[in-house]
C-alpha cells in the first residue's frame, strides 16, 4: 500500500465536512487525491483544500473503488444510503453522522479513549464516531470513571446553532438581524423564536419524553461504557450562540474523590485543557480549539460522592471532525 491515500469526504460542503478537510490539510494527513462528494452536488458552499475550491460531485454516481478511505459527514440518511456501497467495495468507512449507534457489530470509537476498538473494523468495514456531545463528555468523564467509578451522570447540553450546520448559523443571523431592526421573525423553521431565546428541545420528542438528541447521548453512553442500566440523564437545549457546545455536568462516583484528585487526572490528558483559575466559555474558548476545556470543577454539596463541572468544546472541529480524522490516522498507522 502506498503511503498516500485517496480519500472521499461525503458532505464536504457541510460544517463538519469543511472542518474535516481543514484538519486533513493542517495535520498533514497523507492524501493523494481528495474527492468532495454530496447527495446535493448543487450546494453553493464550496470547500477549500490547499487554497483551492473542491468541485462537489454526486455521491450517487461515485465509484468508491477509486479511494482508500471514505468519511461520511453529511447526514445519517446519506450515510445509510451510500456507506454500505463503499464498505462493500472494500473501502473503510468512517461515519461522522451517528447513523450506526444501534449497530453493535460496528465499532464506536473515540480515538484517544478506545482506539483499540478500530481493530474490529474489517467485520463491517465501517467505524462510527459518536456525537460531539458524547466525545466531549466522555473525554472529561472517562478518567474519573477509571479512577473512582461513576454511578450516575446528569448532563445539560447547551447546543449552539452550528449543531444544525450552516442552516442553523444562517437562521440565527437572519433572526437577529430582523429583531434588531424592529421586524418580526417570519417563516421560522424552529419550534419558537431562536434569536435571544432558549429552546428546551433539540430534535423531536419521543414517546418516552426524551428528545432524539437526548436519546442519542443515552444510547452512546450505554455503548461506550458497556452499561445499559440508564445511569445517564441528559437534557439538551438550543442556545442562541453560533459555535461551540457547553455542558453542565453533575456526577456521582462509586468511590470517594475530590476536585483536587480529579484536577490531577485532567492534567494527564493531552486532549483536556483545565485551569482552575479560568472559566471557559463557548465564545471565548471553544471556537477553533481542538481541546476539551473544563472549568467550574467543584464538590456537589448535596451528595458525599458528587462532583460538578463545566465542559466546553468546538462541536464541529474538536468534536466529530477531529475524532474522525484521528480514527483514520490510527487506522492507517496500525491496521491498514
Amino acid at each position: 500500500m502506498s503511503e498516500q491515500f485517496n480519500v472521499a469526504v461525503i458532505g464536504a460542503q457541510s460544517l463538519i465536512g469543511k472542518s474535516l478537510i481543514e484538519l486533513i490539510e493542517q495535520r498533514d494527513f497523507p492524501v493523494d487525491k481528495l474527492f468532495a462528494l454530496s447527495s446535493d452536488p448543487s450546494a453553493e458552499d464550496a470547500s477549500l483544500f490547499k487554497n483551492k475550491p473542491l468541485a462537489l460531485k454526486d455521491v450517487a454516481d461515485f465509484d468508491f473503488s477509486q479511494v482508500h478511505l471514505a468519511f461520511f459527514c453529511e447526514d445519517s440518511e446519506t450515510t445509510l444510503a451510500y456507506a454500505q456501497k463503499a464498505a462493500d467495495a472494500g473501502v473503510p468507512v468512517i461515519d461522522g453522522t451517528c447513523a450506526y449507534v444501534d449497530r453493535l457489530e460496528i465499532p464506536m470509537v473515540i480515538a484517544h479513549l478506545n482506539g483499540d476498538a478500530i481493530a474490529d473494523f474489517r467485520n463491517t468495514n465501517i467505524i462510527t464516531s459518536p456525537s460531539s456531545a458524547s466525545i466531549q463528555l466522555w473525554t472529561a468523564l472517562k478518567p474519573i470513571a477509571d479512577h473512582a467509578g461513576i454511578t450516575r451522570v446528569n448532563v445539560v447540553n447547551h447546543h449552539s446553532v452550528s449543531s444544525a450546520g450552516e442552516f442553523g448559523i444562517k437562521e440565527l443571523a437572519k433572526q437577529c438581524a430582523k429583531l434588531l431592526n424592529g421586524l418580526q421573525v417570519e417563516d421560522n423553521p424552529y419550534s419558537a423564536q431562536l434569536a435571544f431565546n432558549l429552546l428546551p428541545t433539540v430534535g423531536t420528542l419521543l414517546d418516552n419524553g426524551m428528545s432524539t438528541d437526548e436519546q442519542l447521548i443515552a444510547d452512546e453512553a450505554a455503548r461506550f461504557m458497556g452499561d445499559d442500566s440508564g445511569f445517564i440523564n441528559p437534557t439538551s437545549i438550543m442556545t442562541p450562540v453560533f459555535f461551540g457546545l457547553g455542558q453542565s455536568v453533575s456526577i456521582e462516583t462509586l468511590s470517594p474523590t475530590d476536585p483536587e484528585q480529579v484536577a490531577q487526572l485532567f492534567d494527564q490528558i493531552d486532549e483536556i485543557e483545565f485551569d482552575a483559575s479560568h472559566q471557559p466559555t463557548q465564545v471565548g474558548d471553544a471556537s477553533g480549539s481542538e481541546f476539551t476545556h473544563i472549568g467550574r470543577l467543584r464538590q456537589d454539596p448535596s451528595h458525599p460522592h458528587g462532583l460538578n463541572l463545566w465542559i466546553v468544546g468546538d462541536n464541529a472541529r474538536a468534536g466529530v471532525a477531529l475524532n474522525c480524522l484521528k480514527i483514520a490516522e490510527t487506522l492507517i498507522r496500525d491496521y491498514y
